[in-house]
């Protein structure tokens, strides 16, 4: 099978694509590496030069890669252009569904329908209720997510699309009302493989980590895990140790992370995203959305290894505190956060999981 992956959010298609290679398919990823994350792609989009931009454009339109693939994958409907220039995505989008077989969309973050999913109270919790509207990065998500453009554009890509995949219960729900019929849940990939698992060990002191994107530290709920890991520190200083980071590439962040104990992800989720997944495959202990309805979106009934954690910065502190010198149960759960990812999350297994889905989608009209 020849398979294009266009776009990047948190390596999900570099994941998948070396799944594939291994399942034995053909696979290019087309992306910018997702900003200073950098990860891994084969043909770079150079947004950053306006004139090599122009060229990779035309090189959509007359490099035969770019056609006659049996699948083509966008990560959002906004795959191509990150701004406001819906007519110009919908002609790409249009020429790639033209001249490839199928195209899949993805709901894999931020859009039109799970921006109208929050407003329309679907999810009991999310950013939009959670945080004051009028904060910067708010705004732009309305803007760039929320206009008419986006609106019209998401429409019409979701409408479009032989197919809509979502990685996780929040995005799931944003889309199944309008889409049941195309729509399916497949975990987002990790690939186990690379990423050892060390027992959950420490000697003294509890190690905690925290990844900080200080433009969405609103967005993410970070300011209440700020906020909870001040009091912790404050109070039981001699007990724990907090690592806290801002915005490094995908590589060293991982290294970052991988000698702690607990790892904190976000507040505002149903589910995990993949940063979390990743530290639960090393053994970690996730704070993060760990809620049932995502547990039973992927069929999960006994092993419920994550520290599910909302605003509640009460509740997130006695969470904490109670892993305090519980070195036994520190060990466990990191074992169960691992049997988690290798149960739901194997690239491999994601991988053919997509594949079958790909020849469903291949042997329809």
């Amino acid at each position: 099978m020849k398979i294009l992956l266009f776009g990047e959010y948190s390596n999900v298609h570099w994941t998948l694509a070396e799944a594939y290679r291994k399942l034995g398919h053909e696979v290019l990823v087309v992306s910018d590496g997702d900003w200073w994350k950098n990860y891994q792609r084969d043909i770079n989009i150079p947004y950053h030069n306006k004139f090599k931009f122009a060229v990779f454009l035309l090189r959509i339109i007359f490099d035969k890669r770019f056609k006659n693939n049996d699948i083509v994958q966008l990560i959002s409907y906004r795959f191509l252009f990150k701004n406001k220039l819906g007519s110009l995505n919908k002609f790409f989008f249009n020429f790639l569904k033209k001249n490839n077989k199928k195209i899949i969309m993805s709901a894999f973050g931020d859009d039109y329908y799970y921006v109208q999913a929050c407003l329309q109270k679907k999810l009991e919790y999310n950013p939009i209720k959670e945080i004051d509207n009028n904060l910067d990065y708010v705004k732009d998500v309305f803007s760039v997510h929320y206009s008419e453009v986006a609106k019209n554009l998401n429409k019409y890509v979701a409408s479009q699309s032989d197919g809509i995949v979502a990685c996780m219960y929040d995005y799931f729900v944003s889309y199944q009302d309008d889409y049941k019929n195309k729509l399916v849940a497949i975990p987002l990939p990790v690939d186990i493989e690379k990423i050892q698992y060390r027992d959950n060990l420490y000697a003294e002191k509890l190690k905690i980590f925290l990844g900080v994107q200080k433009f969405r530290i609103e967005w993410k709920g970070t300011d209440y895990i700020l906020k909870c890991l001040e009091i912790v520190k404050e109070k039981h200083k001699d007990s724990i140790d907090v690592h806290i980071v801002e915005n490094v590439p995908y590589d060293e962040y991982v290294s970052l992370f991988s000698e702690s104990n607990l790892f904190f992800d976000q507040t505002h989720s149903y589910a995990q995203g993949m940063n979390g997944l990743i530290a639960m495959a090393q053994g970690k202990i996730l704070f993060g959305g760990g809620e049932y309805k995502h547990y039973e979106l992927l069929g999960e009934k006994t092993n419920f290894p994550i520290v599910n954690i909302t605003s509640d910065i009460q509740d997130m502190y006695n969470k904490i505190e109670y892993f305090i010198d519980k070195k036994n149960h520190v060990l466990e759960l990191g074992k169960q956060s691992r049997q988690y990812i290798e149960d739901h999350h194997d690239s491999l297994k994601i991988g053919q999981d997509y594949i079958n889905y790909y020849e469903r989608i291949l042997k329809s009209k």
